[in-house]
């Protein structure tokens, strides 16, 4: 194990990796929902005592209110999360590595958005030239490098979509369009990476992202895949002993 501690979290070892503290959070969970009923019981207080033309205490009243859904948000924020990884948890504990794997690649639901958005920008420039004339043409030439780089990134993660792999034992297919591109044996490949793309705004998809690189590094494959194919891949290559360069938050 070669992932450094981290913090709320404990190594699980069965699963050969760190896992969040659940026991804790449940224990913050129970005091969440304490002081959420402690807050209301003091709402309730307020109200019998209430004094319409005391300013300070409609103020105190308005004040508690807030502090009790607060506190109510955040603990059925945390269970919710808790129950979220349990169910992860149990899907990866009951998961068997099997010599005879099939991986397809998820497919990419933002391309198509994004291209819809930017045809909708063409058009209004089109039908208001005026607006090339005007101040807007500043952030046309701001806009125009951001449209290619962004257009080359989701072109990349469309072609991506189209691979799969096909795995028995050692050896690796991968298909493009389900057509076989290169063969493989785990005894070619340098080392695999894990990691998630890049939404913008500190955003990361929640899926994960394989890339496999032979020899020579050079990557044979980049695909995002389901989470529950990424510990199937990462028992895999554990198996066979295959540099895992893991960039991947599991939880």
């Amino acid at each position: 194990m070669n992932e450094p501690k981290k913090w709320g979290y404990i190594y699980d070892e069965k699963l050969n990796m760190y896992v969040p503290n659940l026991p804790r959070q449940k224990k913050f969970a129970k005091v969440l929902l304490f002081l959420s009923i402690i807050s209301f019981v003091a709402v309730l207080i307020q109200i019998y005592f209430f004094n319409k033309s005391s300013y300070e205490k409609i103020s105190f009243l308005t004040y508690t209110s807030e502090i009790v859904f607060l506190f109510l948000a955040l603990y059925l924020v945390l269970k919710i999360n808790i129950r979220m990884v349990e169910k992860r948890l149990e899907e990866v504990k009951g998961l068997k590595l099997s010599n005879d794997l099939e991986i397809k690649a998820l497919k990419n639901k933002r391309f198509f958005a994004i291209i819809i958005i930017y045809i909708l920008l063409i058009v209004m420039f089109v039908f208001h030239p005026d607006m090339i004339k005007t101040k807007y043409i500043f952030y046309l030439i701001f806009a125009i490098p951001v449209f290619i780089y962004n257009f080359y990134t989701f072109f990349k993660e469309f072609k991506n979509n189209k691979h799969s792999l096909t795995i028995f034992e050692k050896t690796i297919k991968i298909y493009y369009e389900n057509n076989e591109k290169e063969v493989i044996t785990t005894d070619n490949i340098s080392y695999v990476r894990f990691y998630a793309i890049v939404l913008g705004r500190g955003r990361r998809d929640r899926n994960p992202t394989l890339q496999i690189f032979d020899n020579e590094e050079k990557i044979l494959v980049e695909m995002t895949i389901k989470p529950i194919d990424y510990y199937s891949l990462k028992k895999y290559f554990e198996k066979y002993n295959v540099r895992i360069d893991n960039q991947y938050s599991e939880f």
